[in-house]
């Protein structure tokens, strides 16, 4: 009988043991061999927040980009919030600013934001590779007696923002060849006025309500109002257009965790939304690289437009 008290004995303390150890081990935060991998996640931000260039009023924007950005949080398994920039600058400065982690630029302004503000292109929006790249058309109202770049010579003009690649930077060098100009600052001279809508919608609407005699657009944009119904073909006559220009990229910052940017790039890469690509006039997202921006650094170069000076 001692006998047996003494084994009862041995094995109750062996058992107190094994259970303080196994509360030591949980208090510690040693990982159960089934439980979640703690590394998981490590330097995630807590919300992601995604943006674009303003090419529309805000509300417009939110309202197009919402299945897109819920479909984003679901896949992250994370919120992800939308940024509504007031312009580009502001939006270049918002990345710098860690403020946005994922944002789809316009060409010219991913160059200043990949050099600001360590922006990396990744992939494209379009109806397939070899349809990546869209144009700069400059528009007059359809009523205009205007037929060639010369009749715009003592008009009013307007383009969209200092950073924009179709809204003033192509313009600029469609119009500086066209009249013979040494560089891109003698061009504004050709105009009576010259000024910055702050977006391609603004530009194209009061070319449709003759507010100018000319205006710079994207033609991608130029189409999609028409799609929506914002106005009509029978608004505006196209007079010039530029050569192709590689289309908006999307991008994340570069100091973002490696993980986290792999996911994002698989989610855009392999998204399958029909409703809303038809609105955008794509087939998907397609990898795109920074090198493949390069003709626009050159562009740029070539009329010694800076991102220096568009930053002031």
């Amino acid at each position: 009988m001692r006998q047996a008290k003494r084994i009862l004995g041995v094995i109750a303390v062996m058992t107190m043991l094994l259970l303080s150890l196994t509360a030591c081990n949980s208090k510690s935060g040693a990982p159960a061999a089934s439980g979640p991998d703690n590394s998981a996640r490590q330097g995630w931000p807590q919300v992601l927040h995604y943006s674009v260039v303003p090419g529309e009023s805000q509300e417009a924007i939110a309202k197009t980009f919402k299945p897109l950005v819920d479909d984003l949080s679901q896949a992250l398994g994370m919120p992800v919030e939308f940024y509504i920039p007031t312009d580009y600058t502001a939006l270049i400065e918002a990345m710098r600013t860690k403020k946005v982690d994922v944002a789809e630029f316009g060409p010219f302004s991913y160059i200043i934001a990949n050099e600001r503000s360590g922006a990396e292109a990744f992939a494209v929006g379009a109806k397939s590779p070899a349809e990546a790249f869209y144009q700069s058309l400059i528009i007059v109202p359809d009523e205009s007696s205007a037929q060639t770049l010369d009749d715009l010579r003592g008009k009013k003009f307007l383009f969209v923002d200092p950073a924009s690649t179709s809204g003033n930077l192509f313009p600029h060098v469609m119009l500086a060849k066209h009249f013979g100009l040494a560089s891109a600052q003698e061009v504004d001279k050709i105009f009576s006025n010259v000024s910055f809508s702050g977006g391609h919608d603004a530009s194209a609407l009061a070319i449709a309500k003759g507010d100018a005699d000319g205006a710079a657009v994207s033609s991608s944009n130029l189409k999609r109002y028409v799609d929506k119904g914002m106005l009509k073909e029978s608004d505006y006559k196209v007079i010039a257009e530029s050569d192709p220009i590689p289309i908006d990229p999307t991008t994340y910052r570069q100091d973002l965790p490696e993980d986290l940017k792999q996911k994002i790039k698989e989610f855009f890469l392999s998204y399958k939304n029909p409703t809303l690509f038809a609105e955008w006039g794509i087939n998907g997202f397609f990898p795109i690289a920074d090198s493949d921006y390069d003709m626009v650094r050159e562009t740029a170069r070539i009329l010694n437009m800076s991102p220096e000076e568009l930053l002031k």
